[in-house]
């Protein structure tokens, strides 16, 4: 600091140096928010890549599910196929028993269906 012939600081040399400490907050605070928007861009560009991540993931996960259902599907349609030509032979070699097991389970159905009501 420089001082005049009195000893105090000369008024205008502070006044210079304060004039220079504001325009390097100034610079500091334009620096800061810089930054911080540099950040938040990335941030949100983090938060995109990851949801695409996770939307692809479901994606596949569904993909993934539907073929497992329609194995599934696949596999009960060929069993009930095969449980219905049994039942189709076994009816044809024994026709008679086929009627007696019917009449029983329609009477049984019966009797269920008077005693509820």
């Amino acid at each position: 600091m420089a001082q005049g012939k009195n000893g105090k600081a000369d008024t205008s040399d502070v006044a210079a140096q304060i004039e220079v400490i504001k325009s390097d907050i100034a610079a500091l605070t334009a620096l800061m928010g810089d930054v911080a928007s540099q950040k938040a861009e990335g941030a949100k560009a983090n938060a995109a890549g990851m949801a695409d991540k996770v939307k692809q993931t479901a994606a596949d996960q569904a993909t993934l599910a539907q073929l497992r259902a329609q194995e599934m599907g696949a596999s009960v349609r060929t069993a009930a196929e095969d449980g219905y030509a049994k039942t189709e032979d076994a009816i044809r070699q024994q026709p008679a028993m086929a009627v007696g097991i019917a009449a029983s389970v329609g009477f049984l159905i019966g009797l269920l269906a008077t005693r509820r009501a």
